[in-house]
């Protein structure tokens, strides 16, 4: 039990450290409390109070424990909009019509803090000058965002959308570990890369030689590949992934909407 206070109090000590600016409050759990009574006193969701308090275990909750509550006169979405704002950083946010008329996002997501992210869901609205609103949702393709690394990732938001009027990218959810040195990351000294392109430069075929095929350690995994386009500016032009058990190779195809690929990056996990 003293294990599992301890663990608490340091993963609360970190949020509230990264919290410090948002508009919120602290709840201190008294005798006889639940979490569903907290959650309707404050009028919240059970899965909204989870939102808040990522890592917190709401059914083994112990007095003196501490939850985050948004500060009164504050929306749950306000709120959360602003404290995901102080984790993640939605950058180089770029969307453009596609041929079928639907709008294409190109985007990188930054993890600002000092632990590894998991479970990152990203809700893309769109609205077109003739009127046209649409919304998405995603998750990022890889389970792991370590701290300081910028993930890419695309998202489509049907149309049909005359021309894209205004964009707004937010993390809907998200979860942490306090295991800062875990990762589930292939080193690139693990494998080989060779980018074969179409005459256009449009679209890339990627494969992947892994250098340790027969390490019993390889067999019977699963990879996750995610592969990233750029063209000569740096600009993120397409993105693709691919979920696969274990082979000595693996292709994977990225496509952009017709600009021309200057290289591919790829990032790897293996299960």
């Amino acid at each position: 039990m003293k294990t599992k206070l301890s663990f608490k109090l340091f993963f609360l000590v970190i949020f509230l450290v990264i919290t410090n600016n948002a508009l919120a409050e602290e709840h201190v759990i008294e005798r006889g409390e639940t979490s569903l009574q907290i959650a309707i006193d404050h009028n919240l969701t059970m899965e909204q109070l989870s939102q808040l308090n990522p890592g917190v275990d709401l059914e083994m909750m112990l007095v003196g424990d501490i939850l985050i509550i948004p500060d009164k006169g504050t929306s749950f979405d306000e709120f959360l909009h602003q404290h995901y704002g102080e984790i993640v950083r939605i950058t180089d946010i770029n969307c453009e019509l596609t041929t079928d008329q639907n709008a294409l996002c190109l985007f990188h997501v930054e993890n600002l803090s000092d632990l590894p992210l998991y479970d990152i869901r990203i809700k893309a609205d769109i609205r077109g000058k003739n009127g046209k609103t649409g919304q998405a949702e995603a998750v990022i393709p890889l389970m792991q965002v370590i701290p300081g690394e910028k993930l890419p990732m695309s998202m489509t938001i049907p149309g049909p959308f005359d021309a894209l009027e205004s964009t707004e990218i937010t993390v809907q959810n998200l979860s942490r570990s306090e295991m800062i040195q875990s990762t589930f990351r292939i080193s690139p000294d693990d494998y080989t890369q060779t980018d074969s392109y179409l005459p256009d430069k449009a679209s890339a075929n990627t494969t992947i030689l892994f250098t340790k095929p027969d390490d019993p350690g390889w067999q019977n995994r699963h990879i996750n590949i995610l592969a990233a386009a750029y063209d000569s500016s740096g600009t993120l032009i397409g993105v693709r992934s691919l979920y696969s058990d274990f082979y000595p190779q693996l292709n994977i195809i990225t496509y952009t909407n017709n600009r021309k690929i200057d290289r591919i990056d790829l990032k790897l996990e293996m299960y």
